[in-house]
């Protein structure tokens, strides 16, 4: 039993790294569309119910009959607490008696595995979204009982008759297991609890990760196009070309043409104009410094090194600020600088100070 159970287990594991893998664009576009970024506690509970979902699923409906259904079989148990009066049974054939014999047994042991299956749900439906007991009885009892209907039905029609019983037995512990899983959720220290709305959206005086990587994407194609063409690619214009358009005029104006373009500016984190010092320091950490080290650093270094650096620049400057709603990363954390929306762009709000 153990043995099918784990690899139900494995197959249902299998599946939610491919489906994950599949939602993980879709699921990071509807967070931008919904809240202006990524919001973590949310996306580690969908994930989480994404995997427990699928790997249960597994559990319950697998193995699948590998050849014809026995249409003669019962397949159906409506009395409720048969597993009882089968473990006495199963026990008395086998001339074993006591607690242990007990706790052993298949029946036993089958109950206890349906209560188990339920008592992530009712974990996530208290701590993550704050369900009351009533709420998680009715919703652990209205998937079971969609569970039993779906094998009696052999898997909607699929198989020409159910393969698995469908047992009264199977709803009361699966309600069971998601009523206990919500008295310890409070213990639950791994499940986050999902903030409200308002709570999840980006602040409306940020700009976006999305939007800024537009911009730079224009800065990265003018200072491309102009040291191709001018410069040859000669790798001192092309530092310096970078530092002109990143830090110079954005110490000048607030903005790079890629800022100007999708209109939006580099600020000091309390709002008032950007000290140059500053941004310089800010691009020294981000993608300014990237350009640097591409420029200057020796081709023998080790390509560990590189790769450190990369991971640097691309978690600290486009992956932490999307999870944050200030949408700030370690280059603006670090130098104390934020980039905000021009006041003729729609998403224009009145500058709030961001502590630093």
């Amino acid at each position: 039993m153990l043995s099918s159970y784990l690899e139900s287990v494995r197959t249902g594991f299998a599946a939610f790294v491919g489906v994950g893998a599949l939602v993980l664009l879709p699921l990071i576009a509807l967070h931008y569309y919904r809240f202006g970024r990524v919001e973590p506690r949310r996306a580690v509970v969908l994930y989480g119910l994404l995997a427990y979902g699928l790997v249960a699923l597994a559990l319950i409906f697998l193995p699948f009959p590998s050849g014809p259904v026995d249409c003669d079989a019962r397949m159906l148990s409506t009395t409720p607490f048969q597993w009882v009066t089968d473990m006495r049974n199963n026990l008395a054939y086998q001339g074993r008696s006591g607690p242990q014999a007990m706790v052993t047994s298949t029946a036993f042991i089958q109950q206890a595995f349906n209560v188990a299956l339920f008592v992530p749900l009712g974990v996530v439906l208290r701590k993550a979204y704050g369900r009351g007991p009533l709420a998680v009885l009715a919703i652990g009892l209205g998937v079971s009982l969609a569970v039993e209907v779906v094998q009696y039905s052999g898997n909607l029609g699929f198989y020409p008759c159910p393969y698995r019983i469908a047992d009264v037995d199977d709803l009361i512990s699966n309600t069971a297991g998601s009523l206990l899983g919500w008295m310890i959720a409070p213990v639950a220290l791994v499940v986050p609890a999902v903030p409200h709305p308002d709570a999840s959206t980006a602040s409306p005086d940020s700009v976006t990760v999305p939007r800024r990587l537009m911009g730079l994407a224009v800065d990265v194609i003018i200072l491309i196009v102009v040291t191709h063409l001018i410069f040859d690619d000669n790798r001192w214009w092309v530092l310096g070309l970078a530092v002109a358009l990143r830090v110079v005029l954005p110490s000048a104006s607030g903005r790079t043409p890629g800022g100007w373009l999708l209109r939006y500016e580099r600020r000091d984190a309390d709002g008032s104009r950007v000290n140059p010092l500053r941004i310089a320091l800010r691009e020294a950490l981000g993608v300014t410094g990237l350009i640097a080290y591409a420029a200057l650093a020796p081709t023998s270094w080790w390509f560990a090194v590189d790769v450190c650096v990369l991971a640097f620049v691309v978690l600290g400057a486009f992956v932490v600020p999307a999870f944050r709603r200030d949408q700030r990363g370690w280059p603006d954390l670090i130098a104390g600088t934020r980039a905000i929306p021009t006041a003729n762009h729609p998403d224009s709000a009145a500058i709030s100070p961001v502590p630093r």
